[in-house]
């Protein structure tokens, strides 16, 4: 592809405050390197459509990808002055809701040829009552009560803020190469979008085969010496299990979008030795990263829980609000909830919810819902959730709306989801569901309406259909007679034809990969085997024992009550 001549079209906002070279490469996507040019000329074609619908001033539905495409569109949106609703790769009802949410006046279609535009409907409302479509950067979506997807209206300042604080405290530079792992659509993967143009670093995009496999995921990082990472504490431990080489190239690693535990950190530290690992603490609302705490390489080792997520960046200020003051019982001052300043937050959510209330010095602040402690020297720990929002394979969502996706099909009356998480931060929503008197409940439909309105992490893998509400929100137990083994082997089969959606036979002897699970519903089967059978059960395991029978045949000579 040739480059046009870009020097007079100005990358926008944050990205535009640097002025980049047309000819350097920006981003490197299935062996082929796309330069600064090539990207700005795929943002100005874009560009021309929006205006050409005549969008500026309007909300256009992004879908999120791997791919120089989805680069270029965010680019374009921006450039045409339009705000990007950036669409997570979710099922055709969520997307619609989501839409609807963010008051979308247009949406591209899945191909990714730049032909996509089209009508979604009449002039919408504003997207927040006394606020310019101008000072809104984009619209990013997380879990609501109400079963339907919110809209998080994030504000141009607050985010490049946030982006420029970020890259002061862990600087990148020229010589970088950051991988794009995040999932897309999600906060942190705005940050490894941005790096190219604010640090000056290149963007390397695995294929989608190679992002959703640990194994050829390690070897991809090896293979193209990539310094700079993201990844869930999950991943993390994924790629460390699943590759018998540590990635010497790895100088920065940054834990993003759930807690981080002390057994995710030492397997990261195995796994990439000399770099820094850095546990990163935020939310959409805020946006992007609020703390930081920044472990040596090779100090993580010997880490124990909990693992600090640190102090707040140079951009924000915090304050903990002691449980006592909220009339809630064990607050001493130095726990409690985590609020952060308005200043460094979103501009509100689409659904009116609040998003800001007056808080301490008579300012207003973003109440995180998360437990915190002080340390002695001034870091933050991560303790809980005051709320039922939890944190699955690093995606967030409301148990509310697990059940009301439930709550949709046909013959259920009631559903109950609860979430379980071990000791290595491996966690899974389970979910039982009631039936009607006389119903039929098909658990396929109940899967369907939860694919159709969820983000596919958090769909629950097991599902129990009951006549009543679980008394103790847990799964029902196994006879008391059935043989230790027959039970070992039933949990560990029906977890796996769960995972993967289906009742038919699985090879026991062949690959888990073959057998077409993913990273991520690996971890569901781990988190879903490791409830069932009451133990914890490390991620790692998956990939030294890469079958259904090796894999329970481990359990079965290392677990206690199996002896």
């Amino acid at each position: 592809m040739g480059v046009r001549d870009m020097a007079g079209v100005a990358a926008p906002g944050i990205l535009g405050r640097v002025s980049r070279d047309p000819g350097g490469v920006a981003l490197v996507h299935e062996g082929r390197d796309v330069t600064f040019g090539e990207v700005a000329a795929l943002g100005e074609d874009v560009a021309e459509v929006v205006r050409g619908h005549e969008l500026r001033g309007r909300v256009v539905g992004v879908p999120a990808d791997r791919s120089p495409e989805f680069v270029a569109r965010l680019f374009g949106v921006w450039g045409a002055g339009a705000v990007p609703a950036i669409l997570g790769q979710w099922g055709a009802e969520r997307s619609r809701a989501a839409l609807a949410a963010a008051g979308a006046a247009a949406v591209f279609g899945p191909s990714s040829a730049l032909t996509g535009l089209r009508s979604s409907g009449e002039v919408p409302a504003p997207l927040l009552p006394g606020v310019d479509l101008g000072e809104v950067s984009h619209v990013l979506f997380t879990s609501g009560t109400t079963g339907r997807p919110k809209g998080i209206v994030v504000g141009r300042v607050a985010f490049e803020a946030a982006g420029l604080a970020f890259f002061e405290e862990l600087p990148v530079d020229g010589a970088d190469r950051v991988a794009f792992l995040s999932r897309p659509g999600h906060d942190p993967s705005l940050r490894e979008l941005m790096a190219p143009w604010v640090t000056g670093a290149t963007l390397h995009i695995p294929d989608s085969g190679t992002a959703s496999d640990p194994r050829l995921l390690a070897a991809w990082l090896r293979e193209h010496s990539i310094t700079v990472v993201q990844g869930t504490p999950v991943l993390l431990q994924l790629l460390a299990g699943s590759s018998p080489l540590p990635v010497e190239s790895l100088r920065l690693v940054c834990s993003v979008g759930a807690r981080l535990t002390a057994a995710a950190l030492r397997s990261a530290v195995r796994f990439a030795p000399r770099a820094v690992i850095a546990n990163c603490y935020g939310a959409s609302e805020t946006p992007q990263v609020v703390c930081v705490h920044r472990v040596p390489p090779g100090a993580g080792l010997a880490a124990e829980d909990p693992v600090p997520i640190g102090r707040p960046l140079g951009h924000v200020r915090v304050t903990v609000v002691p449980e006592a003051k909220l009339g809630v019982k064990g607050g001493d001052g130095g726990e409690g909830r985590l609020h952060v300043e308005a200043a460094a937050c979103a501009l509100g959510y689409t659904d009116g919810t609040p998003l800001l209330a007056p808080g301490p010095g008579g300012r207003l602040w973003y109440d995180t819902g998360d437990l915190v402690r002080r340390s002695p020297d001034g870091s933050l720990c991560f303790l809980a959730r005051a709320d039922r929002q939890v944190q699955v394979n690093g995606v967030r969502v409301e148990l509310e709306e697990v059940e009301d996706a439930a709550g949709r099909a046909a013959g259920v009356v009631g559903a109950v989801a609860t979430f379980a998480e071990d000791g290595s931060g491996v966690g899974a929503v389970r979910l039982s569901v009631v039936r009607g008197a006389g119903a039929v409940v098909d658990v396929e439909e109940v899967r369907a309406a939860l694919v159709a309105r969820l983000d596919p992490a958090v769909v629950p893998s097991a599902i129990e259909v009951r006549d009543a509400p679980p008394e103790s929100h847990g799964w029902t137990s196994a006879p008391p007679e059935e043989d230790p083994d027959e039970r070992l082997w039933r949990v560990v089969e029906d977890s796996a034809r769960s995972v993967l959606g289906g009742s038919g036979r699985i090879d026991p002897d062949g690959g888990f990969f073959e057998a077409g699970f993913t990273s991520i519903s690996l971890m569901r089967l781990v988190s879903e085997v490791s409830v069932r059978l009451g133990v914890e059960i490390s991620p790692v395991l998956v990939f030294q024992y890469p079958t259904l029978r090796a894999f329970a045949n481990y359990l079965r000579e290392n677990l206690d009550e199996f002896h």
